[in-house]
């Protein structure tokens, strides 16, 4: 093998773990997102900031805060939507509007926006 071809096969082989890394991370926090659907407990939050990608690629984050039970103050949360750029745009939450938020009693900073997990993920 030539020494000119081996920086180009060094990149294309990072390129592909660091894509397979990507694509295993987004899955793995799908997962916990279902996890919390499932068995988060339920409370009321008031949506602080929708912040839109301007890259493809990332993901639409949504900020908010609610109030767990048993717990003194706000606690502030981050809703990564998982869902492709183009799709249910207009489904999203409007600034300063109440959503149902489901978190995990023992954990209440892994929360979510229940209507915006997709019920469908593997």
């Amino acid at each position: 093998m030539s020494a000119e071809l081996m920086p180009i096969i060094a990149f294309l082989s990072g390129a592909m773990v660091a894509a397979i890394l990507s694509s295993l991370s987004v899955s793995r926090a799908a997962r916990l997102q279902q996890e919390i659907l499932k068995r988060g407990q339920v409370a009321h939050g008031r949506v602080l900031h929708v912040w839109r990608p301007k890259l493809w690629g990332a993901f639409t984050r949504i900020y908010f805060e609610f109030e767990p039970v048993g717990i003194e103050g706000t606690v502030r949360g981050c809703h990564v939507d998982r869902r492709a750029a183009g799709e249910l745009r207009a489904s999203l939450p409007a600034v300063g509007a109440t959503v149902s938020v489901r978190y995990l009693p023992d954990q209440p900073q892994q929360a979510v926006i229940a209507r915006l997990v997709s019920r469908f993920t593997d």
